[in-house]
């Protein structure tokens, strides 16, 4: 059964690259994060990461970007259960040797385990610094630099000069641009953002950082000091506080966390920043799936991607991921021929509430599919 739904996905796979002309909707902030909690079964057997990649942002929205170092070509094999996306794009990343993916504001960055954790500390880093360029005198600086750029470019972009046209288009004087390697880069559009989280974007991918002056709209580019001592402030959602606690003084108990409410303040060197941040985003992803105190089944969003499946993989499935589904005699055997019978997953392709989503999967096999707060009740 699990081979048969992996050809049929893969099916899904090879229609995504017919279309790949086609340019999805790309999700960010908040609608980013509920796309990256929200629920797939993913199965693939030796597709090529790239191809995965486009197959995720055209199913979900989600950008997802490969750093520089990453072999677009790597044949990749993944099978989940019913989980979260962002899980699923950790185990697609972890596919791939010494790879991992991390989570930004506006897409989702695959790259070397060791480095592509500190993007989102450059970020948060660079926009610190911004807010002393948002109160330098009007006309200083032109607004698209904080907030207005709109990044692109067409196949054979080098990194340097793409520095170079977004500064110059910005008002802003770049220094050091002669650090950045020469390279060559696919075509790309990027969601809008400022000029510093462009750089760091791009800069990250070669070990170095931007610097933003504190009274000019001038960067400076310098290679990653990853010994530099840092004090940063993250807000944690307090359900996630105490395991974050708990993991933290086990991997660094020589590092302490400044708890005030919902924010913790970390001193710490980069790299050290960069694993606290690996560790809350893999704590978020293993909560991402399952249902919270108070989230009813009735109103959660549910999709699921491929074409065919049983009923009974999919109450497997279902049930690994915490949702309780009860089967009206379901070990007698006309119940048993019944969970073999086929569904079609062309009807629950689409975001969806779990009150109409479960009697779409399964009305088709059951009399009655009640939907209650914490459970479904199937009936013949």
């Amino acid at each position: 059964m699990a081979v048969w739904c992996r050809l049929l996905i893969l099916a899904c796979y090879s229609c995504a690259v017919l279309r790949a002309d086609e340019q999805s909707k790309v999700v960010t902030g908040s609608a980013l994060q509920k796309a990256l909690a929200s629920s797939v079964s993913w199965s693939a057997d030796g597709v090529a990461l790239q191809s995965q990649l486009a197959s995720v942002r055209q199913q979900s929205g989600i950008l997802v970007l490969r750093d520089r170092r990453i072999d677009p070509r790597s044949s990749i094999t993944v099978e989940t259960g019913f989980v979260a996306r962002a899980a699923v794009l950790q185990q697609i990343a972890a596919a791939v040797p010494d790879c991992s993916a991390v989570v930004t504001d506006s897409y989702v960055l695959l790259g070397p385990a060791n480095r592509v954790q500190r993007l989102p500390v450059l970020l948060k880093e660079v926009s610190e610094q911004e807010s002393f360029w948002k109160k330098l005198p009007v006309g200083r600086l032109p607004r698209k630099a904080v907030s207005g750029l709109q990044p692109e470019w067409s196949a054979g972009a080098v990194p340097r000069e793409i520095l170079q046209r977004a500064a110059a288009e910005c008002g802003i004087e770049l220094e050091n641009v002669e650090l950045v390697p020469h390279d060559v880069w696919g075509a790309m559009q990027l969601p809008r953002q400022s000029f510093a989280e462009l750089a760091c974007f791009v800069l990250v991918q070669f070990d170095l950082q931007p610097v933003l002056a504190a009274d000019s709209p001038r960067v400076r580019i310098e290679p990653i000091d990853a010994a530099r001592v840092l004090e940063l402030k993250y807000s944690v959602p307090l359900k996630q506080k105490e395991q974050l606690q708990s993991e933290w003084t086990q991997r660094h108990p020589e590092v302490g966390l400044r708890w005030s409410s919902s924010t913790v303040t970390l001193k710490a060197d980069l790299d050290l920043h960069a694993d606290f941040v690996g560790l809350q985003q893999r704590l978020s992803t293993l909560g991402a799936g399952a249902a919270a105190p108070g989230d009813s089944l009735r109103t959660r969003q549910f999709q699921l991607q491929g074409e065919r499946a049983t009923v009974g993989y999919l109450l497997q499935e279902l049930r690994k991921n915490r949702i309780v589904i009860e089967v009206e005699g379901e070990d007698e055997p006309a119940v048993q021929r019944l969970l073999q019978g086929v569904v079609d997953l062309s009807v629950v392709r689409e975001k969806q509430p779990g009150l109409k989503f479960f009697p779409a999967l399964f009305g088709g096999q059951f009399r009655t599919v009640e939907v209650l707060d914490d459970r479904i009740r199937l009936n013949r």
